[in-house]
This record gives C-alpha cells, sequence and structure tokens, in this order.
C-alpha cells in the first residue's frame, strides 16, 4: 500500500512539474504575441499617418492634422523602440521635409493651373510620402540600421535646406535655445 501510494505521489509530482512547465510555455508564448500585437498596433499607427499624405493636396486642405498625427505616431514608435538610437531624429527630419514640401506645393499653386501643372507641382510630396513609407516598412523588416537612418536624416536636412533656399525662405529651425534632452 504504501509502494502504490509512493508511486501515486511520484507521478503526481511528475505531472505537476510537466503541468507547470507547460502553463510557463504557454505564459511566455502569450506574452510574446501579446508584445507582437502591441508593436504591430504602433507601426500600423505609423503607417496609417503615412498613408494620409500620400494622395493629399496640400492645396486643398490643412496638414497641419496630418503632420500632428505623424508626430503623436512616431513619437509611440520611438518610445516603444527606445534602443533604436538615431530612430527620433531622422523621422523629426523628415517630418520637417514633409512640412516644407507641403509649403512649397501651397506656394507654388496657382487658380489657373492645369491638372497636369498641380500634379506636377504635387509629385516632390507624394514620392516623398510613398518613400518614407517604404523605408519604415524597412526598418520594420530588418531591423534598425543606425548607418542607414543618419544618412537618411542627411538627405532630408538637405532637401530642406535646398528647397528653402530655392524659395527664399528660412531654413526651419532644427535645435531650439533653451531645450536640450534631460540627462539622466
Amino acid at each position: 500500500m504504501e509502494i502504490a501510494a509512493l508511486i501515486i505521489s511520484g507521478l503526481s509530482f511528475v505531472i505537476a512539474i510537466v503541468g507547470t512547465a507547460l502553463a510557463n510555455k504557454r505564459s511566455k508564448e502569450a506574452l510574446a504575441e501579446s508584445r507582437k500585437a502591441a508593436a504591430t498596433a504602433i507601426w500600423s499607427a505609423v503607417q496609417q499617418a503615412v498613408q494620409r499624405f500620400i494622395g493629399f493636396n496640400p492645396t486643398t486642405e490643412p496638414v497641419g492634422d496630418r503632420l500632428a498625427d505623424f508626430r503623436i505616431a512616431t513619437i509611440a514608435l520611438v518610445d516603444e523602440l527606445d534602443d533604436w538610437e538615431g530612430l527620433d531624429t531622422w523621422l523629426e527630419s523628415e517630418r520637417a521635409l514633409g512640412t516644407v514640401l507641403a509649403r512649397q506645393v501651397m506656394k507654388s499653386a496657382q487658380p489657373g493651373d492645369s491638372s497636369d501643372e498641380r500634379l506636377a507641382a504635387l509629385a516632390p510630396y507624394q514620392l516623398w510620402a510613398q518613400v518614407l513609407g517604404q523605408n519604415l516598412r524597412r526598418f520594420r523588416k530588418v531591423g534598425f540600421v543606425p548607418a542607414a537612418a543618419s544618412q537618411l536624416q542627411a538627405a532630408a536636412e538637405e532637401q530642406i535646406k535646398a528647397i528653402s533656399a530655392k524659395h527664399g525662405w528660412e531654413r526651419p529651425p532644427t535645435e531650439h535655445p533653451g531645450v536640450r534632452p534631460i540627462e539622466l
């Protein structure tokens, strides 16, 4: 009788260990899926904000809400991917470039423009939005490449500089006096 009780106790112990191991495995899988779903939602919000730029004409409605949506979505992305050093500065340069390109479209539009003239004026803005979306999808797929982000940021800054110079505009400030990150 004691041997049977010992065997039953041993089997109960083994079953408890196997059950605990399986529960832990399922818990880890659920946590990983939850994190994946959260990351997908954040990436989707950024892509949705970018998609709102594509097909949009800044001469027909204000661009401010779209740029604000993009900024909000990218802040959430940067906060989630805090180990992607340089993502924030690249995305801010892209937002600034979008602002300058939208301004260029609005300034170049004339009331009597033909459809072809309107499309030609809008083309750089549309191309920017499409390329931005592609670059974001690429980073999501392959991971962050700091050197690529740095090159993209430099390219955006150069475009901002060239467009501003072309139109005689002051270049938008990239730094604000007295504003700096908190040193931790």
